[in-house]
C-alpha cells in the first residue's frame, strides 16, 4: 500500500510533464483552413473569395466588386463603433449601406449572377435554409 502511495506523485508529474508537450503538439497541426475566412477588413461581411465560388465570377468583376466590398465593410465598422447613435439609428444606416452595396455588386454581375446573388443574400452568409423567404412569416409553434 505504501509504495502505491509513494506511485501518486510520480503519476502527477507525468502528467502535468505530458500536458504543454500536447498543447504543442496541438498547436503545430493547426490547420489555417480550419479558421472562418473573414469578409474585407477583417469584418463579418462576405468573403469575396467565396463569393465568387459561388458566382462564377471573372477576375475583372472580381477586381471590381473587391474595393467595393472593402469600403462597406470600412463603412459597417464605423456604425457598429459609433456609440453616440441608437440601435435604431445604427440599423438602418446598416441597412443602407447594404442596400447600396448590392446597386454597386449588380451593376457588375450578369442576370444569371445577380440572381444567384439575391438568393445567397437572402439565406444569409451561413445558409439560413430555415428561414422563410422575405416577406413570409415564420410558423408559429
Amino acid at each position: 500500500m505504501k509504495n502505491r502511495l509513494k506511485l501518486i506523485p510520480v503519476f502527477v508529474a507525468l502528467a502535468l510533464a505530458a500536458v504543454p508537450a500536447l498543447r504543442a503538439q496541438d498547436a503545430a497541426t493547426d490547420k489555417p483552413e480550419q479558421k472562418r475566412e473573414r469578409g474585407p477588413g477583417g469584418g463579418r461581411g462576405p468573403n469575396l473569395d467565396q463569393i465568387a465560388q459561388d458566382l462564377g465570377l471573372t477576375a475583372d468583376q472580381k477586381a471590381k466588386i473587391e474595393p467595393i466590398l472593402k469600403a462597406h465593410a470600412k463603412q459597417m465598422q464605423d456604425i457598429r463603433k459609433d456609440e453616440s447613435a441608437s440601435r435604431e439609428d445604427k440599423m438602418a444606416k446598416g441597412k443602407a449601406v447594404r442596400e447600396d452595396e448590392r446597386k454597386q455588386i449588380a451593376a457588375i454581375l450578369t442576370p444569371e449572377q445577380l440572381k444567384k446573388f439575391d438568393e445567397r443574400r437572402e439565406r444569409g452568409p451561413r445558409g439560413g435554409g430555415d428561414r422563410p423567404p422575405k416577406g413570409e412569416k415564420p410558423d408559429a409553434k
